[in-house]
């Protein structure tokens, strides 16, 4: 499955999910242990070089998948494989931090993080891939994270050059 079935496929979950309401809103997923909670998810600082027009800002979004290479998007999604942020903003700014809280309390790990920017008006097919989590130290391999019940993970930082997007994984 190339990148643009995937950004599509993406756009539709989006679109199907945020036309249904949510009982608590954006409030975290506890999980109970020992009598406490933690949130499950991860945070991190995305840098941006080479702003494309803001004409092309349509939606930006990090998107955090549970295996790689994603499968049937829809059904991950739809299992609670693959979650994503709220449009992520202000434009124009050369880093901007953001917080993933995952909503499924299952997840041991993820394997693909990837930043998606919808670029025109075609929700469905106007999407396309402009930065990917790297295993540290190595820019040819998507990063994976082992998540404990411990919380956040905090530095899990992207690159966002808008003119030299990563290829298609």
């Amino acid at each position: 499955m190339n990148i643009k079935s995937i950004l599509h496929i993406i756009t539709v979950i989006i679109l199907t999910f945020s036309n249904f309401g949510c009982d608590k809103g954006l409030a975290p997923t506890e999980i109970s242990q020992g009598g406490g909670s933690v949130t499950k998810g991860i945070s991190g600082t995305i840098h941006f070089s080479n702003w494309p027009p803001e004409s092309t800002l349509v939606d930006l979004r990090l998107v955090a998948f549970k295996n790689y290479p994603p499968g049937d998007i829809v059904a991950e999604v739809m299992q609670g494989n693959a979650q994503y942020t709220e449009t992520l903003k202000p434009y124009f700014s050369d880093s901007l931090s953001y917080t993933l809280v995952l909503t499924a309390a299952t997840w041991s790990s993820i394997q693909y993080i990837v930043v998606a920017q919808q670029f025109g008006p075609n929700i469905q097919a106007d999407w396309r891939m402009v930065g990917v989590y790297y295993t540290p130290g190595d820019s040819t391999k998507p990063g994976s994270l082992n998540l404990s019940s411990d919380g956040i993970i905090y530095g899990i930082n992207i690159k966002v050059d808008f003119l030299n997007p990563p290829p298609a994984q």
